[in-house]
């Protein structure tokens, strides 16, 4: 499909609406690079949260949703498409893509700060981790080229950022954030991201050119604009942040979509220099870690914007194919528990080491692997009651100096709010242009 002319498959009244799928951090691997399972083992001692089990199968239901969904704007994937930048996922992550390819649906892809030039790229076969080949930027360009860079409208010649045109009023800029030209065998993937000078001089042109033709620009980071919690920034948010928010607020870019937290969560910029500016930052969940969500985001021109997470239906998915494994059948409770086990053994056994009782351990970490998933899926304010008055709860006072109850703290902050929906004003007639329209259920 060609990305400049959409065919909106909706009624007369929604002729001109644009709907898009948002997925980020897949981090997928290749069978040819874990043939034996052995990563899955890994993640699992390390107490990783990511779903390297089902990973592919996740990431098959997400294509089978875009086709069924058939969003006439696209698929947005925010960044960190494989695990470890390993050239044989990629290859074979593109060959899954490409099924939504063939049913006319476009890909917009930017690279995550794991994808390019990755030095922990390894085969795990044998208890051993063997050196691999990860990809170059340009090689990364090649295997995408179906996903964005084709039909871009410009490409940076700095990064592997691009513009593409959406509609007739509308631009998608996909910004490349990453370092991956900083990475080595001492330092093999760098985490922080930023932008050079000479991007933002590409991007304040592009930006600028659409204001002067009337198109809106929603843009798409890996890193994050903004610091979505106190303790999760450093690495996170992209660096000299405010520098990217003037230069939205300048433009009038109200929205920013990014990954790499792995958390789902809805913070705000602000502009120091355009008075009431604010730029919103969503960043969304990756679809590997609990609840397995990705978004839908419709563009209403001169109305809305409107973002809603939706959870990947793998058990409906598993039944249709008659697959046996329970787990897929039973998988939404089978990823919580999941991700609730592999927070609770990790707690577990460090408050044993700060001289607790087994019982005040037990209760901690019951505590903690509840709220964890929550704030992972942006659902905290679902059960932040429950947490607030428990028992459990008060009890991390005796432990107030470490780490983790600082982060339990970070998170109850957030208690309040809906981190799965927004819904922004486009219309610019009564000034609310890039306020929040607090009607939810609408749409």
């Amino acid at each position: 499909m060609d990305s400049k002319k959409i065919n909106c498959l909706k009624g007369d009244d929604e002729i001109d609406n644009i709907e898009f799928i948002v997925a980020t951090d897949l981090h997928y691997i290749s069978p040819k690079a874990d043939p034996e399972g052995e990563l899955i083992e890994i993640c699992k001692t390390k107490g990783d949260l990511k779903q390297m089990r089902y990973a592919s199968e996740i990431i098959d239901v997400l294509i089978d949703e875009v086709i069924k969904y058939k969003p006439n704007g696209g698929l947005i994937i925010c960044g960190d498409l494989t695990y470890n930048g390993e050239m044989v996922s990629h290859i074979d992550l593109m060959k899954k893509l490409q099924k939504i390819i063939d049913n006319k649906i476009n890909i917009y892809v930017i690279p995550g700060n794991h994808d390019i030039k990755n030095y922990n790229a390894y085969k795990y076969k044998a208890s051993q981790k063997v050196p691999i080949k990860s990809v170059f930027p340009e090689m990364f360009k090649q295997i995408y080229f179906n996903c964005g860079y084709e039909n871009a409208k410009d490409l940076d010649e700095n990064s592997l950022s691009y513009v593409t045109e959406i509609s007739e009023d509308l631009w998608l800029v996909m910004l490349d954030t990453n370092l991956y030209q900083n990475n080595n065998w001492k330092n093999p993937v760098a985490i922080k991201g930023i932008l050079s000078d000479s991007t933002y001089e590409w991007l304040e042109k592009n930006l600028k050119e659409a204001k002067e033709k009337n198109k809106k620009v929603i843009a798409v980071t890996h890193h994050s604009l903004v610091d979505h919690n106190d303790l999760m920034n450093k690495g996170y948010t992209l660096e000299n942040n405010q520098r990217l928010i003037e230069l939205y607020a300048k433009y009038d870019v109200i929205l920013n979509l990014s990954g790499h937290l792995h958390i789902q969560h809805i913070k705000p910029g602000y502009s120091k220099t355009t008075k009431k500016r604010k730029i919103y930052d969503v960043a969304t969940s990756s679809l590997v870690v609990c609840r397995n969500q990705y978004a839908t985001l419709k563009y209403k021109p001169k109305k809305e914007i409107y973002y809603k997470t939706r959870v990947v239906d793998v058990s409906r998915w598993a039944f249709k194919k008659g697959i046996l494994d329970n787990n897929l059948l039973h998988f939404n409770y089978y990823s919580y528990n999941y991700a609730y086990t592999q927070t609770y053994k990790k707690i577990y056994f460090e408050l044993l080491r700060r001289n607790l009782s087994e019982y005040e351990a037990k209760m901690m970490s019951s505590t903690l692997s509840k709220l964890n998933p929550a704030f992972f899926s942006g659902t905290v304010v679902e059960i932040y009651r429950i947490i607030e008055v428990s028992d459990n709860y008060k009890i991390w006072s005796l432990v107030s100096d470490i780490f983790y109850h600082k982060y339990i703290d970070s998170i109850m902050k957030e208690k309040k709010y809906d981190h799965n929906t927004l819904r922004l004003s486009l219309r610019e007639d009564d000034g609310s242009f890039g306020e929040v329209i607090w009607n939810k259920d609408k749409g």
